[in-house]
């Protein structure tokens, strides 16, 4: 009897690629989000929390790792239903909205904000202590990395979110009704294994976290580098990594515009300069789309663009382009170019291109798209 050779596996299917084209094209598509992260806060670089804070980028994923994000968000009622199982208290929502608790800092104007995965009462290590709760899914790798180091070592930023929710529920609900604890809970995604630790809650910690949120938060101007090699390994996976360190340009929209700027009153607000003796709030739908009046700050420029010239009364600035020493004007075509012309244009030169002008200043009215 002949056996016939065992069918090979498919090297595409189109069913897989449909799923992770969902994901991609519905979560890529989530606007970024309006403040200052209380969960990242405890990034090291305080340049890349500016450029978060202020739309510098916004990082495509693939499908498939969104859609490991979302097994993350899965675990977190699993995790509830069990904890209930045993006794304990779960408040995943505020009883008060219905919703996920969510919190956000006076002292910066509300734009340092997060939310919190919950509340606790009556784990089995301190039964009358409220706690915080933080649930996080992990590789293996990261999983044994938090099991042997504890939160503190292995993951800073989930030590710090926990710190300032900490904090905004003991400002919330008073010192003695707040948290002063919080239970982490790491679930390893490939064993299902669970790792749970006590945090303490260190007040001096949280504070330095609010006051680093201020200096983010109001700088006019990009703070230094954590390193100004772009290999460094902080520098080199960091979403930011190509505005930082190339001739990449950033995203156009009013928080990149040299006219905007985040306020310390009302609820994380955003005001628009351009005329300086009437300010206006900006509501955060404009904010995204910007305006054609937009001119982006300098600084956000400077790694290949030098200004040397500018005008407020007619809302220009001038460059010279450090690789070419030829200039080219942010402002109004066809003199100057607009930001979405200078985002777009894939090379750089192309803005003080003598034909790329004539096609810009000719009948066909010419624009820089791509």
């Amino acid at each position: 009897m002949i056996i016939p050779p065992a069918p090979q596996p498919p090297e595409f299917s189109p069913t897989v690629k449909a799923i992770f084209d969902y994901y991609a094209e519905k979560y890529n598509a989530e606007l970024s989000r309006p403040y200052l992260g209380g969960s990242i806060i405890g990034t090291a670089c305080e340049r890349a929390l500016w450029y978060g804070f202020h739309w510098a980028t916004k990082k495509q994923f693939s499908g498939q790792l969104l859609r490991l994000f979302q097994r993350g968000h899965k675990e977190e009622p699993w995790l509830v239903e069990d904890m209930r199982a045993i006794g304990i208290t779960v408040w995943d929502t505020n009883p008060d909205t219905g919703k996920q608790w969510s919190f956000s800092e006076p002292a910066t104007g509300h734009h340092l904000a997060g939310n919190a995965d919950g509340i606790l009462q009556g784990i089995p290590e301190a039964p009358k202590t409220p706690h915080l709760w933080e649930c996080k899914t992990h590789s293996t790798k990261s999983f044994n990395d938090v099991k042997s180091k504890g939160v503190l070592l292995s993951k800073p930023l989930h030590y710090a979110q926990m710190q300032i929710y900490m904090h905004w529920t003991q400002a919330t609900f008073g010192k003695a009704n707040g948290c002063k604890r919080a239970l982490y809970t790491a679930v390893c995604k490939e064993t299902d294994e669970i790792y749970s630790e006590r945090i303490y809650f260190d007040k001096a910690f949280a504070l330095e976290l609010i006051d680093k949120a201020k200096r983010v938060i109001t700088a006019k101007t990009p703070p230094p580098r954590i390193s100004d090699d772009a290999t460094w390994f902080e520098c080199k996976f960091c979403d930011h990594h190509a505005v930082c360190h190339t001739e990449t340009v950033p995203l156009v929209s009013c928080r990149t515009c040299t006219h905007a700027s985040a306020e310390m009153d009302g609820n994380a607000r955003w005001a628009c300069n351009l005329d300086k003796e009437t300010p206006s709030t900006i509501p955060v739908e404009v904010q995204r789309k910007g305006c054609d009046c937009h001119r982006f700050n300098p600084f956000l420029l400077n790694h290949w663009a030098l200004p040397v010239d500018a005008s407020v009364n007619h809302n220009w600035v001038k460059y010279t382009n450090k690789t070419t020493g030829q200039s080219f004007i942010n402002g109004i075509p066809p003199e100057g170019h607009t930001s979405a012309e200078i985002f777009a244009a894939p090379d750089k030169k192309a803005l003080s291109d003598p034909d790329v002008q004539a096609y810009r200043h000719g009948e066909f009215k010419a624009r820089i798209v791509g």
